[in-house]
């Protein structure tokens, strides 16, 4: 939210945001693979760029998916940004190299926030750069693709049950429990819940529908 007085974005941990950064936790924690879906305008940017205050902007890596540009370095050169790291000389070279920056700057948990707008050059090279280091440096790294979406709505769910070999090794990597998770926003039954749960010590993930045939195929 925007603050009248000062005119600044300020972070306010409601309900929602105990639930989601619960979820991106404990991908950071266990280097697990999700996709987290909620409602647009939920409040999910804002809740990354508060555990990447939390966390540290490198252990945490967050990008932004690139809209209307599918190629791979449009990817690529968010990701050698968020390191602080110059885009020079040409992709070719700079490629193979970015695994490597992750591994030496110690990134243990990568999230794309709108991954409703990852392509499928986007998604595989997701896949190549963690493949590298896993590998070549033995350097899992957590995944969190944050989408908006509303009602049953799962976004990349499509894509990534095609029977193709490629995306069956990519759904392998999703956490048998929970590949697809869906947060509840702030709909006054939530709310009730919320009010009801006060006490509770840990945050509730409310996962979606599509989980349980996600998860049989994720192994």
């Amino acid at each position: 939210m925007t603050h009248p007085l000062f005119r600044k974005e300020i972070f306010v941990e409601t309900a929602f945001e105990k639930r989601f950064q619960a979820m991106l936790r404990s991908a950071w924690y266990k280097r697990s693979w999700h996709v987290i879906v909620a409602d647009p305008g939920a409040g999910k940017t804002m809740g990354i760029r508060d555990m990447i205050k939390t966390a540290g902007s490198r252990t945490i890596l967050a990008v932004v998916a690139p809209k209307n540009n599918e190629e791979e370095q449009a990817l690529g050169d968010q990701f050698f940004t968020a390191l602080g790291l110059p885009l020079r000389g040409h992709w070719r070279t700079r490629k193979p190299k970015l695994m490597g920056h992750l591994h030496q700057y110690g990134t243990q948990c990568l999230v794309v926030d709108d991954a409703h707008d990852l392509s499928l050059e986007h998604l595989m090279f997701i896949k190549e750069v963690t493949d590298q280091g896993r590998l070549q440096y033995d350097h899992p790294l957590g995944l969190c693709l944050v989408a908006a979406g509303r009602g049953e709505t799962i976004p990349l769910k499509e894509t990534l049950d095609q029977p193709d070999p490629t995306w069956l090794q990519f759904r392998r990597r999703f956490d048998k429990l929970e590949p697809f998770c869906r947060i509840a926003g702030h709909t006054s039954a939530v709310v009730a819940t919320d009010r009801r749960q006060s006490g509770s010590p840990a945050p509730s993930v409310a996962r979606a529908s599509a989980v349980p045939n996600a998860g049989s195929s994720a192994r």
